[in-house]
């Protein structure tokens, strides 16, 4: 079986690995795509993410789709195609019997130590974590439900309010599955902002109001000229930068909320706290999503919201290293990249 594994920073190389032992509960599954993430270019650029790393090679990759090829005895059916939650919660702890299965104390996930990644051929996984969906759905909206999850949880957590004023700082792959769900879910006016231009053509594509450059100078004042000096209701942090924290609380009108999604590459978040404090700012954190994978799948296939321009390229698994790189120089537009196992 063909894969990739990571030995090093930005070191990743095509190898011949093992295949999948099933345990029992668990389904093997064909992998035909899988998209690169924040995550995934932390470890690649840096070796680490959260203070969390690997002392030995690993296969990466956690948005991913799959066809199952030996359902091992579940409700399943050979050839389904399924969305996959890459988390693995114990189902025992005190946080997943009180519902809350993404703080899991002992949680597993894909990528992550001790379980490998993705980017492989076949991959074997509790059935618990596959969701399937219709053969018509293409693979990179199957593999996008996972940050489209992530977003449906984002937005959940804020508890907003229809025709809300909305700003989105990032328009990265959970910076616009944020913007998207925002749309769906009644927002008001939605304000993005980028580096990238080619990223802010695609926010105003998929719903944005209105988009401010933010490289060379901070997009605050136009933000807060937006909103007739008053500030965002919600102003959601995706871009996972040392400096949009503290545009996110400036942008932020009193009595707002702050929800940190992004994940910076230092482990820490710089804010000035008399902001924040005199505002009376909710800083909401986000941990991944919580079950929300069924509403990712109803909002694709009714058509309420439309993920396809966030992938932007693919390629096979013999050319990785530049999925890897195209993701790190952000260039020719790119958004969310693809490789085929």
């Amino acid at each position: 079986m063909r894969g990739a594994r990571v030995h090093g920073i930005r070191d990743v190389r095509i190898e011949d690995l093992p295949e999948p032992v099933l345990k029992p509960g668990e389904v093997l599954l064909q992998v035909p795509l899988v998209t690169l993430c924040a995550s995934d270019m932390h470890v690649y650029l840096r070796g680490e993410i959260g203070g969390v790393s690997w002392d030995q090679p690993f296969v990466p990759g956690h948005e991913c789709a799959g066809v199952v090829l030996d359902p091992n005895g579940t409700d399943l059916e050979k050839g389904t195609h399924v969305a996959i939650d890459p988390a693995i919660p114990c189902g025992k702890c005190a946080m997943c019997v009180e519902g809350m299965l993404h703080l899991c104390r002992h949680l597993e996930f894909m990528a992550m130590p001790p379980r490998h990644g993705a980017i492989r051929e076949q991959v074997a996984l509790p059935r618990r974590c596959l969701f399937p969906v219709p053969d018509d759905v293409e693979w990179g909206e199957i593999a996008l439900l996972e940050p489209l999850s992530v977003a449906v949880h984002a937005v959940e957590l804020v508890r907003m309010k229809p025709g809300a004023t909305v700003a989105v700082l990032g328009c990265g792959g959970i910076g616009l599955c944020i913007l998207l769900v925002a749309h769906a879910k009644g927002a008001g006016t939605i304000m993005a902002t980028d580096l990238v231009p080619e990223r802010l053509a695609v926010a105003k594509k998929l719903g944005a109001d209105a988009t401010f450059p933010a490289a060379g100078e901070s997009p605050v004042p136009r933000i807060l000229d937006q909103t007739g000096g008053c500030g965002a209701d919600v102003v959601f942090e995706a871009a996972g930068a040392q400096e949009t924290h503290q545009q996110a609380v400036e942008a932020c009108r009193p009595g707002g909320s702050v929800v940190l999604v992004g994940i910076p590459p230092a482990d820490r978040m710089d804010i000035r706290f008399s902001d924040a404090r005199r505002k009376e700012l909710l800083l909401i954190n986000v941990r991944r999503q919580n079950e929300n994978y069924p509403e990712a799948i109803s909002l694709v296939i009714s058509g309420q919201v439309n993920v396809k321009p966030i992938l932007t390229h693919r390629f096979p698994l013999q050319q990785i290293s530049r999925a890897y790189e195209l993701m790190d120089t952000r260039a020719d537009g790119a958004i969310r990249v693809a490789v085929e196992p």
